[in-house]
């Protein structure tokens, strides 16, 4: 696997993202960047399993830009399978290799639905040495109870470098609980910083999330919120993203435009800041 790299931001687009970048001081929480591509008609998909490209060239390498400067990249099993993600990083950063330069890719995968082999996008980019070998985090009563041909497929990808990482709490029921215990689990192997780019339920679910901090009170783990608009409908069948009830969290927003498509990066004020 060979990927080509993207070309450079221009000194304005770097200057516009520099705020809201992870912080370079180490914190007692992990930095979250929720970012991702929506329609004119808030869809990030023209539908489920369907895999739909929004950004622009440009947008696209903001994106990248966005993935050298995280420790870590999340999505769902469900952008997993529709999508076939590298999940690296192609935006090249002076003294480090691609693999270096790239995040480390968590997909959330509570029952192993992903089934990733040697020649899904992920795994090719690692063994490249263009990216990271995956964690898939699965929930952990699935993991107790594992089925011998899981097991088998389980050993397969972990001896090519992969991770399958059982995490306590992580259920489909309970959206907080499971974002707390993901969370917890990576800041206690090393993770300082983390982008989350999708899918739809994900997304959704971390928009309305709120999980403990160390003062007991309950806050949004998101920090910062980066949205490319690409300037298209997708249609009233597309995959929507859309909380369930009406939000205003966003403070300190600024539009920039990248190309065809227009970003928007904002603060989080329910976030608690610890930096």
């Amino acid at each position: 696997m060979t990927s080509q790299p993207l070309h450079l931001l221009s000194d304005s687009s770097t200057a516009f993202l520099s705020p809201y970048l992870p912080p370079s001081l180490p914190s007692d929480r992990i930095f979250v960047t929720l970012t991702y591509a929506a329609s004119l008609d808030s869809r990030i998909a023209l539908g489920r399993g369907l895999r739909t490209q929004l950004s622009g060239p440009e947008s696209k390498c903001m994106t990248h830009y966005l993935r050298a400067h995280h420790d870590a990249i999340l999505v769902g099993v469900n952008t997993v399978l529709a999508d076939n993600p590298g999940l690296n990083c192609r935006y090249r950063v002076a003294g480090k290799s691609p693999s270096e330069a790239s995040p480390r890719p968590i997909i959330i995968d509570p029952t192993f639905r992903c089934k990733l082999s040697t020649g899904s996008k992920v795994m090719l980019a690692a063994s490249s040495k263009e990216g990271k070998e995956p964690w898939i985090l699965v929930s952990s009563e699935w993991h107790a109870a594992v089925s011998p041909s899981d097991q088998v497929h389980i050993q397969s990808i972990e001896s090519l470098g992969a991770r399958v990482i059982p995490v306590k709490g992580l259920q489909s029921d309970n959206r907080n609980e499971s974002w707390a215990a993901i969370l917890q689990l990576l800041k206690e192997r090393g993770i300082r910083s983390l982008m989350v780019e999708g899918g739809a339920q994900v997304i959704t679910d971390l928009l309305v999330a709120a999980v403990q901090d160390k003062s007991g009170s309950k806050v949004s783990p998101v920090d910062v919120i980066i949205i490319t608009i690409a300037p298209v409908y997708l249609g009233k069948n597309g995959v929507e993203v859309s909380p369930a009830s009406a939000l205003d969290h966003c403070y300190d927003i600024k539009w920039e435009p990248f190309g065809r498509d227009v970003v928007m990066a904002s603060f989080n004020r329910k976030a608690r800041s610890a930096y």
